[in-house]
């Protein structure tokens, strides 16, 4: 089978694309994250459903120790392909960062169809202004700000770091790092999946929403995804890995054993993962290289 998804059959395109039909227990994944995620709001000192905009999803909840000052803020963006799951399914994530004294934002946004992908990437992209000028709030330090996101949230972290922040008042170099783990880089293959009746995405949606380097970016690039992940889906992120260094970027890509879609993100609540410890050590890093 060629790994050009364009000469893909509609059953391949829906075996390497729609997650929920490679991974046929993924429901079981999506409640134990739920579960662990309720626990860890329990246990975690937070403050919920912070207004960063005014659609109503445009909310972000907040994790940190308390009386921190000037900590380490890392950010993470949900998959779902644009049009599920929420930030409530990804509150576990924080543990990690928290007890090593980081402070951990989560984020909602709009879903699709309710609203298209480009304004989705809108609110994601006003998202971080907002951190900027508001995480000292909440004890953490606007010059060490990092980006995290899983599947269609690592497409939303590529359009971030693809993006001249000069030219929002903001400083070029403000996402000190960025994870992206099993991410969608080339959004016009939605267009052949059956979920595109949930999604609404048409061409010119598709074509707007494609992280495409034009430059070097300003920070550090960590590129992920799981070893039993579909080949299609692992061939995307060694596309857009190629992408970026064909433009000077230095791309840390690693493929994670034994790891499928969905198991992937117990790795990022595994305080004794390797991979998890190298994202907090390169958060309170803060530094580019």
């Amino acid at each position: 089978m060629s790994l050009d998804w364009r000469n893909f059959t509609s059953n391949e395109i829906e075996k390497n694309f729609n997650p929920r039909i490679a991974v046929p227990d993924f429901d079981n994944y999506i409640e134990e994250a739920q579960n662990k995620a309720g626990l860890a709001r329990t246990n975690l000192a937070g403050k919920l459903d912070v207004e960063y905009g005014k659609h109503p999803m445009q909310k972000l909840d907040v994790f940190a120790s308390q009386n921190i000052e000037k900590a380490p803020v890392h950010i993470f963006i949900h998959g779902g392909y644009w049009r599920a799951l929420d930030k409530s399914d990804h509150s576990h994530l924080a543990t990690p960062f928290v007890e090593n004294g980081c402070i951990y934002f989560i984020l909602n946004y709009g879903l699709c169809p309710n609203i298209k992908l480009s304004q989705i990437n809108d609110q994601i992209h006003s998202s971080l202004k907002w951190i900027y000028e508001n995480c000292s709030n909440y004890g953490g330090n606007p010059e060490n700000i990092n980006i995290s996101g899983h599947s269609a949230g690592a497409h939303l972290c590529a359009m971030l770091i693809n993006t001249n922040w000069k030219n929002r008042n903001l400083p070029h170099d403000i996402i000190k790092s960025a994870y992206l783990i099993s991410g969608i880089y080339e959004p016009e293959v939605v267009l052949k999946l059956s979920l595109n009746e949930e999604i609404g995405l048409n061409k010119q949606e598709a074509a707007n929403n494609t992280p495409i380097p034009t430059s070097k970016v300003n920070s550090k690039i960590f590129l992920s995804v799981g070893d039993i992940e579909p080949p299609g889906w692992i061939e995307q992120t060694k596309i857009y890995a190629h992408k970026l260094k064909e433009k000077g970027n230095t791309v840390n890509f690693q493929i994670l054993k034994n790891e499928n879609h969905f198991s992937i993100l117990n790795v990022l609540s595994d305080s004794d993962n390797k991979f998890t410890k190298k994202m907090i050590t390169v958060t309170k890093e803060g530094t580019n290289e």
